[in-house]
């Protein structure tokens, strides 16, 4: 299975932050919260897509250099408010046997997704 994620966080006050899952199958899995820095939305849009039984061996797709330097590459997680975040998604990324891949912008469908829904 494939899996693309994206997360948009919500700078300004009345601004919503959101994350987007995309399944190959097609369903499309959205999330909204009250307040959330992007790098926060990014981890909460992997650890929704990794809730789902389908992200079993799956190639999850992201376009956060971030996400993947951290989780794939050995990053220092230096943003006290990622630690927690950080710690359940490597624990779902390894019970799951899932891959993290970087893609660019542009080929993220997760971000597609968010883009028309603003």
């Amino acid at each position: 299975m494939k899996v693309w994620i994206d997360g948009s966080g919500a700078p300004l006050p009345g601004q919503r932050a959101r994350t987007c899952v995309v399944f190959e199958d097609g369903q499309v899995r959205t999330g909204v919260y009250e307040s959330g820095t992007n790098n926060e939305m990014e981890y909460r849009a992997l650890l929704s897509a990794l809730s789902d039984a389908r992200t079993e061996r799956a190639t999850i797709f992201t376009d956060s250099q971030l996400l993947v330097g951290q989780l794939r590459q050995g990053w220092k997680v230096n943003a006290e408010n990622l630690r927690p975040l950080h710690s359940e998604a490597k624990t779902l990324l390894t019970q799951r046997a899932a891959d993290l891949v970087w893609v660019p912008r542009e080929e993220n469908r997760a971000g597609w997704v968010l883009e028309k829904s603003k």
